[in-house]
């Protein structure tokens, strides 16, 4: 098969189908013509004056606010020749209102004499069911699924950014006394309800800038951050034991009280996740020596 032997307007509509718009733009004399739009792009383009006002009004109307900045930066002509000085194209993912997640693109089409980018195709191209897929790997990469906290490999990235960056902080390590019994006594399968139900009950208290985290097994790990005070970890840690208290009534086949025994390390400049981890996991030996849920700060 010979490409001469198919129709080039085939092929250019073939092409245009994975854009919802393609619009050739005259940079130089703020001016733009439509090759592929819709009746939502021409209404909000159709009252204001020149190629960037456009742009700009329906990007307005077009953009989540969270990403309404960043694009109104992107579509800026003005600036479009020096920030593609050196490419033939530039994009920008953004999360759109009616699409969902898209990524825009200028392409470079020629330029003039002086080397200046005379005309450029811009293009928004829905990607929001790759986007989609791209977050649930991510999240699987990062998330423990049986209780949906945060796994070990991420949490402990996480908390290693945290005190690279000189974040304050405390380490909270603790796990479930006597867990095995609880296997032992009612299955796995109740086993399993009691993890996820003690990771409920630290999803509920933590606050948005923490981290919560399942290391394996019966043994978590929380890092608090901003909190310095045994006195402020001690309220927080309390909340947490409350939870932890109410799971035996919530599951009929435990018969007897949920405890956990809490280590707490705080935060040094130079401390490092290991040495961390070690001081708090001292508190939680300690604690296992003191009847129900514990607290112990070393």
């Amino acid at each position: 098969m010979k490409v001469n032997e198919i129709d080039e307007l085939k092929l250019l509509e073939s092409l245009s189908d994975i854009y919802i718009c393609i619009f050739l733009y005259d940079v130089k004399n703020d001016d733009y013509h439509a090759i592929k739009t819709n009746k939502y792009l021409d209404m909000w383009a159709a009252e204001p004056v020149g190629a960037l006002n456009k742009t700009i009004n329906v990007i307005k109307n077009i953009t989540m606010p969270e990403h309404l900045g960043a694009m109104m930066d992107f579509v800026d002509l003005r600036t479009l020749n020096e920030r593609m000085n050196d490419s033939s194209n530039i994009s920008m993912v953004f999360a759109g209102r009616i699409n969902g997640w898209c990524k825009a693109r200028f392409i470079a089409v020629d330029r003039d004499e002086e080397g200046n980018l005379w005309h450029a195709l811009y293009t928004v191209e829905c990607i929001d069911e790759e986007k989609r897929r791209e977050n649930q790997l991510t999240y699987l990469a990062q998330t423990d699924l049986m209780t949906g906290l945060t796994n070990r490999g991420h949490g402990e990235s996480l908390i290693r950014e945290f005190l690279k960056n000189g974040q304050e902080g405390a380490f909270c390590l603790f796990d479930v006394d006597h867990f095995k019994s609880i296997n032992d006594l009612y299955g796995h399968g109740v086993g399993d309800a009691v993890l996820i139900a003690i990771a409920e009950a630290m999803k509920s208290v933590k606050r948005n800038s923490d981290i919560a985290m399942r290391l394996g097994g019966d043994e978590f790990a929380m890092y608090l951050t901003d909190i310095m005070d045994e006195e402020e970890v001690d309220e927080y840690i309390q909340r947490l034991f409350d939870r932890v208290e109410m799971i035996s009534h919530n599951i009929p086949e435990v018969r007897e009280p949920i405890c956990v025994s809490l280590g707490v390390a705080f935060y040094s400049e130079g401390s490092g996740f290991d040495e961390l981890y070690k001081k708090a996991d001292q508190g939680v030996y300690t604690g296992k020596k003191i009847k129900g849920s514990s607290i112990t700060f070393s």
